[in-house]
C-alpha cells in the first residue's frame, strides 16, 4: 500500500504546485515585480501594485513605471502601463541583440532618450553599457506602441536628431504625432497620422501589418508630404505610398536624410516611394527643377558599407543652367575679369555614396540662344569609390552626334580628370547661331568633325580646364565661308565694299582645319587654316584657359587680284571676358610708307602700294591625323 501512495503523493504535489503557479500567475505574482526590478538593476522602479504574468502571454501591468538612468535622472515616467514580450526576445537581448518588446501601452508617458556620439546612453538597457569599450546601445524595437497622451525629448547623436515630440493614440486606434527639432543640423517640423498604432522600430520577423500613414515635414522652405502605408515609424518598414517634395534645392532636401543630391534651383517632385529592408525605391518620378522637366525610376540601397543609387533618369528638356549650382556656374568667378567658374566643386559628396544611373534625355539645353540644344542625349553615369565616370555618351546635335567618355577621380589631391570625345557630321550653321552683321546669318557652314583626348586636374571648373593637356583636331567638310568675312580678314577694301553694296554670299571651302595641342591649359595650334578659291587664312598663336588670355594672329593670303588691300595680319588679343581685335602695325606701316613715297611722285600712284596681285598657293591637306591612344585615366 505504501508503494502505491508515493507516486500519488508526487502527482498530487506536482498538480498542487502547478495550480499554485497558475494561481499566482493569474494573480500577477503580488509583490514580485518591485523586488525583481530592484534586483535586476536596470533602473526600473515599479508601483507595488504592479502585476506580472510570466507563463502565458508574458507581460507587465503597472499603475506607474519609471526608468531611472545611470546618472540618476528619471528618463521615463509612465502611467497605466502594459509591456508585453516573449521569452526568446529576453534570451536574445541577454546575448547582445537589441531589446525587443512586442507591445508598449500607456495612458500617459513622459520620455527622454539620449545617445552620445559613441552610441552610449544613460538608459540602463545593457549591464556595463557605461564601461569603457562597451558596444554602442542599439535602439529598442517596439512592435506596437500605443500612448494615449505622451511627450518625448530626443537627443540622439548617431541619428543626428534633436527634437521634442507630442503624440497620442485615440480610443479608435487613430495615432498622431507632432515633432519639432533638428535632423542632421537642419530645422524640421513633422506631423504624422496613422490609422492605428504602429511599431517604433520593427524587427525583421515582425508580422505587424502596415497601417495607413500620412506624414508632412517642413524644413525651412522645403516641404515633404507622404500618404500611404507603413509598418513602423523610425525605420519605415513596409513603407509604400505617394511622395511629394518641393523646395529651394534638391541638396537641401537630401541633407537631413544623409542622401547626397546636387544643388539645384527650386523644384517640385512627386512619385511613389517604397522602402523594405534598407532599400528605398522612388518610381514614376515627375519632377520640375527650375526650367527642366525630368522623370525616372530610382533605388537607393543603404545595406552595404556605402549606399548606392541606381536607376534611370529620363525626360527633358534639361537646362544646363539648372545644374549651375552643382558645378559653380551660378555665381560669378571670384577673380576679376574671369569667365570660367572657380567655385570649388562639391567633391566630398562624390565620395559619400556610389551610383549607377542611366540617362536618356530628349533634350539638353545649353542655356544660350547661340548654341543649338543637344537632342537626344544618352549616357551612363557610374560613381564608385569616389571615381565618377560618364560612359557610352551619345548626343545628337545639329544633324550629327557626339560620342565618348569622361572620368573624374576625386581620390588623389588634386583630383584628376580625363575625356575622350568624337564629333561627327555636326552642321555648324545649325549648331552655332551668330548675330554678327552685315555678315550672312551663318558666315561659316559645313559638317564639323572633331577629336579630343585631354586630361587635367583641379578642384573647380576653372582649375580643371586651366590644366588641360592633350591633342585637339577639328575639320569642316563640305563647307563654305562668308565672302565678306574672307575679304575682311584680308582687309581687301575694294572687294569688301563691293560685298557691302551688293550683299554677302558664300565661298566654297577647300579646307578648314585646326590641329593643335593643349599643354597645361594652353592651346597652341600646329595647323590652323581656312582655304577657299579666294583666299587662305592662316592662324597661329595661343589660347590660354589657365589665365584666360588670347594671343592669336590671323594672316590672309589672297589668291586673286585685288586693287585695294592692306594685306596686314589681324591680331586677336585680350581675355576671354574682353577680347580685342587690332591690325598688326608693322606690315600696315610698310605699305603706308610705300604709299607716301609713291605719293611724292603722283597722288594716284600712291594707290599702287595697296594693289595685291594674289599668290599661287599650294594645295592644302585637310585630313585629320589618326587618333592617338587615349591617355590612361589618372595619368598626368
Amino acid at each position: 500500500m505504501k508503494k502505491k501512495t508515493g507516486p500519488v503523493i508526487a502527482v498530487a504535489l506536482t498538480v498542487a504546485a502547478a495550480a499554485t503557479l497558475v494561481a499566482l500567475d493569474q494573480a500577477g505574482w503580488p509583490g514580485l515585480a518591485p523586488r525583481l526590478a530592484q534586483r535586476a538593476g536596470y533602473g526600473l522602479q515599479v508601483d507595488p501594485a504592479t502585476r506580472l504574468h510570466l507563463i502565458w502571454s508574458p507581460r507587465l501591468e503597472a499603475p506607474q513605471l519609471r526608468v531611472v538612468g545611470t546618472n540618476g535622472d528619471v528618463l521615463g515616467d509612465a502611467r497605466d502601463v502594459l509591456v508585453a514580450w516573449q521569452w526568446r526576445d529576453v534570451w536574445n537581448w541577454r546575448h547582445g541583440a537589441p531589446l525587443r518588446l512586442r507591445a508598449v501601452q500607456a495612458q500617459q508617458l513622459q520620455l527622454g532618450w539620449t545617445r552620445d556620439a559613441q552610441g552610449r546612453t544613460p538608459w540602463p538597457l545593457n549591464p556595463g553599457a557605461g564601461d569603457a569599450g562597451a558596444q554602442p546601445t542599439p535602439m529598442p524595437q517596439i512592435d506596437r506602441l500605443v500612448i494615449h497622451n505622451g511627450s518625448a525629448h530626443v537627443d540622439d547623436a548617431p541619428l543626428q536628431l534633436l527634437a521634442d515630440a507630442r503624440f497620442s493614440t485615440e480610443a479608435d486606434g487613430h495615432w498622431q504625432a507632432d515633432v519639432k527639432g533638428r535632423l542632421r543640423q537642419q530645422q524640421l517640423q513633422l506631423q504624422a497620422q496613422a490609422s492605428a498604432g504602429l511599431a517604433l522600430l520593427s524587427s525583421a520577423d515582425s508580422d505587424a501589418p502596415p497601417v495607413q500613414l500620412r506624414v508632412a515635414m517642413s524644413q525651412g522652405p522645403q516641404r515633404l508630404t507622404f500618404t500611404g502605408t507603413a509598418a513602423s515609424l523610425l525605420d519605415a518598414r513596409a513603407l509604400d505610398g505617394q511622395l511629394q517634395v518641393r523646395g529651394s534645392s534638391l541638396a537641401a532636401v537630401g541633407r537631413p536624410f544623409g542622401v547626397t543630391l546636387p544643388n539645384t534651383p527650386d523644384f517640385d517632385l512627386a512619385g511613389r516611394l517604397q522602402h523594405a529592408s534598407g532599400v528605398w525605391q522612388l518610381d514614376g518620378v515627375k519632377a520640375r527643377i527650375g526650367g527642366s522637366r525630368l522623370g525616372g525610376d530610382f533605388a537607393f540601397d543603404t545595406r552595404g558599407p556605402r549606399p548606392q543609387l541606381s536607376g534611370l533618369l529620363r525626360g527633358g528638356p534639361l537646362r544646363l543652367a539648372d545644374l549651375g549650382p552643382a558645378v559653380g556656374t551660378d555665381t560669378p568667378p571670384s577673380r576679376s575679369g574671369r569667365v570660367l567658374p572657380d567655385r570649388p566643386l562639391d567633391l566630398p559628396s562624390l565620395q559619400a555614396m556610389d551610383a549607377r544611373v542611366a540617362v536618356a534625355l530628349n533634350e539638353l539645353d545649353l542655356g544660350t540662344a547661340k548654341l543649338e540644344p543637344f537632342a537626344p542625349v544618352n549616357v551612363s553615369v557610374i560613381l564608385e569609390d569616389g571615381v565618377l565616370k560618364l560612359q557610352h555618351l551619345n548626343a545628337g546635335v545639329a544633324g550629327g552626334e557626339i560620342t565618348g567618355a569622361a572620368t573624374l577621380d576625386t581620390r588623389p589631391s588634386p583630383p584628376l580628370w580625363q575625356a575622350s570625345l568624337d564629333a561627327q557630321g555636326l552642321a555648324i550653321e545649325r549648331w552655332l547661331h551668330p548675330t554678327v552683321k552685315p555678315l550672312t546669318d551663318n558666315p561659316i557652314t559645313g559638317k564639323l568633325k572633331a577629336q579630343l583626348d585631354v586630361q587635367g586636374h583641379g578642384r573647380s571648373t576653372a582649375e580643371l580646364l586651366g590644366s588641360m593637356s592633350g591633342p585637339v583636331q577639328l575639320r569642316l567638310e563640305n563647307g563654305s565661308v562668308s565672302h565678306l568675312l574672307t575679304e575682311a580678314m584680308g582687309l581687301d577694301v575694294a572687294q569688301g565694299l563691293g560685298m557691302l553694296i551688293k550683299g554677302d554670299d558664300h565661298l566654297a571651302l577647300n579646307c578648314a582645319r585646326v590641329d593643335g595641342r593643349f599643354q597645361d591649359g594652353v592651346l597652341r595650334p600646329r595647323t590652323a587654316l581656312i582655304d577657299n578659291r579666294d583666299s587662305r587664312i592662316d592662324l597661329d598663336g595661343r589660347v590660354s584657359l589657365k589665365d584666360e588670355r588670347l594671343d592669336l594672329r590671323l594672316v590672309a593670303k589672297p589668291k586673286d587680284f585685288s586693287p585695294l588691300t592692306l594685306r596686314a595680319p589681324v591680331r586677336l588679343q585680350g581675355t576671354l571676358a574682353d577680347p580685342r581685335v587690332a591690325l598688326e602695325g608693322r606690315k600696315l606701316g610698310g605699305r603706308a610708307l610705300a604709299a607716301v613715297a609713291l605719293g611724292a611722285l603722283a597722288t594716284p600712284a600712291a594707290l599702287l602700294a595697296f594693289v595685291d596681285p594674289g599668290e599661287d598657293l599650294p594645295p592644302v591637306d585637310c585630313s585629320l591625323s589618326p587618333r592617338a591612344a587615349a591617355p590612361a585615366a589618372g595619368k598626368r
